[in-house]
């Protein structure tokens, strides 16, 4: 409906971020699974993908609480990361 309606419309899609303890955290291991239907929808002009994971994880795959205080909802400092990580792409796009 929004190609039919408005053609002109960018999308950028983003994906589930991630959660929980570690990699093998089943949460995760589902939100990637989703991530990798959502990442489909993309065809690289107007609709974008992008995946923030490796944003918000430690080297070794792990969530600071620091950004993460639940291992699920962002912080303050979560937040700046999420931004600063979109902002390239959102120019790009011309948004």
């Amino acid at each position: 409906i929004l190609e039919e309606r408005t053609p002109q419309t960018k999308v950028l899609l983003l994906g589930v971020f991630p959660r929980g303890e570690g990699r093998w955290d089943q949460g995760r291991i589902n939100n990637q699974g989703i991530n990798d239907l959502i990442a489909h929808h993309a065809d690289g002009e107007r609709v974008r993908y992008m995946d923030l994971g490796t944003v918000f994880m430690e080297p070794d795959g792990s969530l600071s609480r620091e950004i993460m205080p639940d291992l699920l909802h962002l912080s303050p400092a979560g937040y700046e990361r999420w931004a600063t990580a979109m902002e390239p792409v959102l120019k790009e796009m011309g948004l």
